[in-house]
């Protein structure tokens, strides 16, 4: 696109040709010049903005939220991460203790994450302990933890002596980005959807919060059943966005068709690999390079796909931190059968 200043020098030539005077840069006209010139670059600069947002390649934001819409799709929104914290009270007591809706509990991290309870409970009387469920005080694929992660009591009554999380929270997600959405609309063109082949079905359960990923299998179960396998990509959906996806599909399946969505088999998949550092790079950001590598492949993966060792080479290579890498013979390709998909097992990366 044309700048500032070729607008500008424009702008004083042909002023200069038409008027055959010499252009004084600090003349009333010179300002003038500037403050249309500046204009000029301002309008070209929104209709070439303008011009982004017509094609699906290259809109961006709500303008790409048209054409999701145009298509029969919506970006999904960010979910909280679901779980429980349980409190304990280091002896019995003879009257039961309220826990309110609302109890908050946190990590020990410098910038904490927050989990609040969702319903009211109680200790009874004689119990120890309870566990109530919960959520994150915000939605975002950050708020998934591990087990006794979150132990810090932000607020609870004063009888509770310690909180933790004995289960990880989990399905917390974040809003679908630009990418993701405009891949979706893609495939809406590709694989045209007709109301009765897989990519209906894979659409209705890909625009369900949680899952990311769909893979249909028809005749599974017998003539007129089709089974609906999804993922989150990284773990098996949460019951609730299995049950939102068998709902949604249920409603809008074809006549006399037995419809099942299921959450695809996790297959594991164990990394081990010698690496060998470019200069510049200590072990522990290889280490984790790399890792962070392999699980970006796995989860581009589609269900019942195939994972290609010379493809996780590559992206090795590309990560820019090593200049060779070695695998064991023994690993090999792997397909995923149709109602599998790809996880991380063990990963052993031995930089040299």
């Amino acid at each position: 696109m044309i700048t500032y200043d070729e607008i500008y020098n424009r702008m004083k030539s042909e002023f200069s040709a038409k008027s055959k005077y010499d252009f004084d840069e600090a003349s009333d006209a010179a300002i003038r010049m500037r403050v249309l010139a500046g204009e000029i670059f301002n309008a070209m600069t929104n209709i070439e903005w303008l011009k982004n947002q017509m094609f699906v390649a290259t809109a961006s934001g709500e303008y790409l939220d048209y054409f999701a819409s145009q298509r029969g799709l919506e970006r999904k929104q960010a979910q909280k991460a679901q779980g429980e914290i349980t409190f304990f009270i280091n002896e019995p007591v003879e009257n039961s203790i309220f826990i309110p809706k609302g109890s908050m509990v946190a990590t020990a991290d410098t910038e904490p994450l927050r989990y609040v309870t969702v319903e009211d409970a109680k200790i009874a009387a004689g119990n120890t302990l309870v566990s109530v469920s919960a959520e994150a005080d915000k939605a975002g694929k950050i708020s998934n933890i591990p087990i006794n992660t979150a132990k810090i009591i932000v607020s609870a009554p004063a009888e509770i002596n310690y909180a933790y999380n004995r289960e990880p929270f989990e399905d917390g997600c974040d809003a679908e980005t630009d990418d993701e959405l405009r891949e979706r609309i893609k495939a809406s063109f590709l694989v045209p959807s007709n109301g009765t082949n897989k990519a209906y079905y894979e659409k209705l359960a890909l625009s369900v919060p949680g899952i990311t990923k769909a893979g249909v299998i028809a005749k599974g179960r017998g003539t007129g059943t089709v089974d609906v396998y999804v993922s989150n990509g990284e773990n098996s959906p949460s019951s609730a966005a299995v049950a939102q996806a068998q709902v949604l599909i249920a409603k809008n399946r074809e006549l006399n068709v037995d419809v099942k969505v299921i959450s695809a088999q996790m297959r594991k998949i164990n990394l081990s690999v010698a690496v060998y550092a470019k200069d510049g790079y200590i072990r522990n950001d290889i280490v984790n390079i790399c890792t962070q590598v392999f699980k970006d492949y796995l989860n581009e993966i589609e269900i019942g796909g195939t994972m290609y060792v010379a493809e996780l080479g590559k992206r090795l290579m590309n990560s820019g931190c090593i200049c060779s890498y070695k695998f064991p013979t023994n690993f090999v390709d792997v397909n995923a059968t149709a109602a599998q998909v790809f996880s991380v097992g063990t990963v052993k990366i031995e930089v040299k």
